[in-house]
């Protein structure tokens, strides 16, 4: 029987506040990605302003150091979901290195799929819309397949629709309530932190937009494993009660 809307999300909170300790090197390394990236675009202007640099080779410079700091956000997104992996089946954490080492392999097969997944998703929607929908459930489990069964071609497309089929409005209200949930507790966070440094500090019109935007990003970084979470309870209760009809998934 497939884990409980409720069990789930209490699962992945419970385990959120678990974990997080172990995951703050790689909260550390999204939280810094982010204010480099912040930070960009006042370099940019200074850079402009007071070097003779041209605006075309500060703006590609500035465009490539964005495409690095999104590949490595990618990355790291991919060592949280390894490492979430086994701690759900108890073995032993690699560390934040070989976290990093385990998941290169997985980048460009999930960024190639990734891209797939998200043309046939494009494709149904446009000829109408709810193919769309179907389709984004039935491969929404298309990165946890490559991450933690080693399926690095096509047919992790088909082992997450096998996931799924039968049972696609389970699977698909297990997916969206939990992160409906989630995404109203940040939410909240996004409005109460400022309002408590507006109140503390009461900076200018200017400088609390620049907080806004910084405390935002922090915030998102921060919430990612428990959505992680989430998605890796669900995978796992799917795969362990799957539909009879349905053949497992072979590793």
């Amino acid at each position: 029987m497939l884990i409980t809307i409720s069990e789930l999300i209490h699962q992945s909170w419970n385990n959120y506040l678990k974990t997080l300790r172990h995951f703050t090197p790689f909260l550390g390394v999204l939280i810094a990605g982010f204010i480099i990236r912040y930070f960009l675009g006042f370099a940019g202007l200074f850079l402009n302003a007071y070097t003779k640099l041209s605006s075309l080779s500060v703006d590609l410079t500035i465009t490539l150091i964005i495409m690095a700091l999104s590949f490595l956000g990618i990355w790291t997104s991919l060592a949280i979901m390894k490492s979430i992996q086994f701690i759900q089946k108890n073995l032993p954490i690699p560390t934040f290195k070989e976290s990093y080492i385990k998941t290169a392999q997985y980048i460009i097969p999930t960024l190639l799929l990734s891209l797939l997944v998200a043309l046939i998703i494009i494709t149904g929607s446009i000829l109408f819309l709810i193919p769309g929908i179907i389709f984004s459930i039935w491969y929404y489990f298309v990165n946890y397949i490559i991450i933690f069964e080693d399926q690095t071609k096509l047919n992790s497309l088909k082992s997450s629709k096998q996931l799924v089929v039968g049972r696609w409005f389970k699977m698909a209200f297990r997916i969206v309530i939990p992160k409906i949930i989630f995404i109203i507790v940040v939410v909240i966070l996004n409005i109460v932190i400022p309002d408590i440094i507006d109140y503390i500090f009461n900076p200018s019109a200017v400088k609390i937009d620049l907080i806004l935007s910084l405390v935002s990003g922090i915030i998102a970084a921060l919430t990612l494993p428990i959505f992680i979470w989430s998605d890796a309870i669900l995978y796992f209760s799917a795969k362990e009660n799957p539909i009879l009809n349905n053949p497992q998934i072979i590793k």
